[in-house]
């Protein structure tokens, strides 16, 4: 049994026409937010000051050589840093709980973004324990793809091990949903949540890559409009973002009906 791709966009779509205030606006608020920790971050560990140095060199001369970053603040910026990146994900975090509530139409608000602080230890956890995995299946690749290249003296046999990337991609699906089910089943340990979530997408992940490649076009034109590309893609986070919410409760609901107990004749008589 397949979810039907088109009904469930459309029901996102009408979902965020029921939400006030729109989401595009919230997921505006996510991106200004996100810039500028982001543009915090490039300052303390001196990115922006040296693509600062390049760029000017580059007007005045036409040319530009590479400057090392240099942080500032010593440990303190670096504490820093690391402070600004755990922020960014937790509002990452904060982004679904709005976008499952914006699908369930449970009052869905801006502050909500701000959610996943309150499960602060749990959201961090729940990323690392998801990052570390995926890191372990991409040395599938990495390793014979950086030895065969490394002995060899041939860079092409990084593209020729390209094939190698595919347990990667298949825990990138599997455990897509571990964040939504960390959300939805407190009571279990992150561990259980990513095993929840790769039991959810067994026989599925095709389906969801399919789901996720649907949203490309609208990247691209995005990408291809000079003025306005940056807010088209705004709106697209969120529209994708309340899609992914739908298509997890469905997926759960789905499962749910597929592994009932069956009942016995004369039950509850």
């Amino acid at each position: 049994m397949s979810i039907d791709r088109k009904k469930l966009k459309y029901a996102a779509k009408d979902a965020m026409h029921d939400t006030r205030p729109s989401p595009y606006w919230v997921s505006l608020l996510l991106m200004v937010i996100t810039v500028l920790l982001q543009v915090l971050t490039m300052s303390l560990n001196g990115s922006l000051s040296a693509y600062r140095t390049m760029l000017a060199e580059f007007v005045a001369h036409g040319t530009a050589t590479y400057v090392e970053p240099a942080a500032v603040g010593g440990v303190f910026g670096w504490l820093l840093t690391v402070a600004l990146e755990i922020m960014g994900s937790v509002l990452s975090v904060g982004f679904v709980i709005y976008a499952l509530r914006v699908w369930r139409r449970q009052g869905a608000t801006p502050g909500n973004l701000f959610d996943g602080f309150g499960v602060f230890f749990r959201a961090i956890w729940i990323q690392l324990l998801y990052s570390l995995v995926i890191a372990l299946w991409g040395m599938a690749y990495v390793l014979p793809a950086s030895l065969l290249a490394g002995m060899t003296g041939q860079a092409w046999w990084l593209v020729a091990a390209l094939p190698l990337l595919a347990p990667m991609i298949m825990a990138v699906y599997s455990y897509r949903l571990a964040v939504y089910v960390m959300l939805d089943e407190p009571e279990l340990s992150c561990w259980q949540c990513m095993a929840r979530s790769k039991e959810l997408m067994r026989g599925h992940k095709w389906e969801l890559f399919v789901l996720e490649l649907s949203f490309v076009g609208w990247a691209l034109l995005a990408a291809l409009i000079p003025i306005g590309g940056l807010l088209l893609m705004v709106w697209v986070s969120v529209y994708m973002e309340v899609t992914m919410a739908g298509y997890y409760d469905r997926r759960v609901t789905e499962y749910a009906a597929q592994n009932a107990p069956p009942v016995m004749p004369g039950a509850g008589y």
